[in-house]
């Protein structure tokens, strides 16, 4: 059984069809690409595996149950958790700060809620020790102390993935995350990815726009086009495929002929 199953899965805002019977399965520890033009509906297929639209029509499966429509807190307990397009993170909050209020999120329980609990001086020792341990996982540690707005760009974007881990997501899906790194640190979140998902036993499915990393990274990719699955498969076999050349790719698969 699939840890992750849409099926048919359809949105539409008014008139516009932004997905349109998405059919998508990811098994246990997969690490998956969703490819495609701007507004092909691959951010929109995130929001409905994270709750944040409903299906108009089709299933979302997680674990074998069903989550298509329910709130994005209940589906983060459920063990799925994400990363945005646009950096969201508290910046005027320490790198420490940042995780350390995922984690208190992932207890459901507010700050005020942890501070007033018995004992409640052990329990944020506790939480630091936790949110110090993400850090170092994600390499961060040295930037603890660094309001989040201070960190350069990379390190911005490993510490939303630092807070996503937070809710010890089994399912982390990743909107692109290389977005505006240069080359050096996009193969360095190459080999974080990598780790990841081998070290916590992740699943992952990430959204990117550079298709060398997609394709050097991931076991299968998907590709949408106008809200429609194109094509699905290996990269090698994404890559040849002639309406996913014509759809996306054009000048770079010309290129690397």
């Amino acid at each position: 059984m699939p840890l992750l199953e849409v099926a048919r899965l359809t949105v539409r805002f008014g008139g516009l069809t932004a997905v349109s019977a998405l059919d998508l399965s990811v098994e246990e520890r997969a690490l998956v690409a969703l490819i495609g033009p701007n507004g092909a509906g691959k951010t929109t297929a995130f929001n409905v595996v994270t709750g944040v639209y409903a299906p108009s029509a089709g299933a979302v499966r997680f674990d074998g149950r069903e989550i298509g429509g329910e709130p994005p807190h209940r589906i983060c307990a459920r063990g799925i958790a994400r990363t945005f397009q646009n950096i969201r993170l508290f910046r005027s909050l320490t790198a420490l700060e940042n995780v350390a209020t995922a984690l208190v999120g992932a207890r459901r329980s507010g700050v005020r809620d942890v501070l007033r609990a018995p004992g409640w001086r052990g329990r944020e020792a506790a939480l630091a020790d936790e949110a110090h341990a993400l850090l170092e996982r994600l390499g961060l540690e040295r930037f603890a102390d660094a309001p989040a707005d201070a960190l350069p760009y990379g390190e911005q974007r490993r510490l939303e993935i630092a807070r996503a881990l937070a809710t010890h997501p089994r399912l982390l899906l990743l909107d692109e995350p290389a977005a505006g790194m240069n080359p050096a640190e996009k193969e360095a979140l190459a080999a974080l990815v990598g780790r990841l998902r081998a070290e916590l036993g992740l699943t992952i499915v990430l959204i990117d726009h550079d298709v060398s990393f997609v394709m050097n990274l991931c076991d299968r990719v998907a590709v949408l086009d106008h809200g429609e699955k194109i094509a699905e498969g290996r990269p090698e076999e994404v890559r040849r495929d002639p309406r996913v050349v014509e759809a996306y790719l054009g000048s770079e698969a010309e290129g690397a002929a």
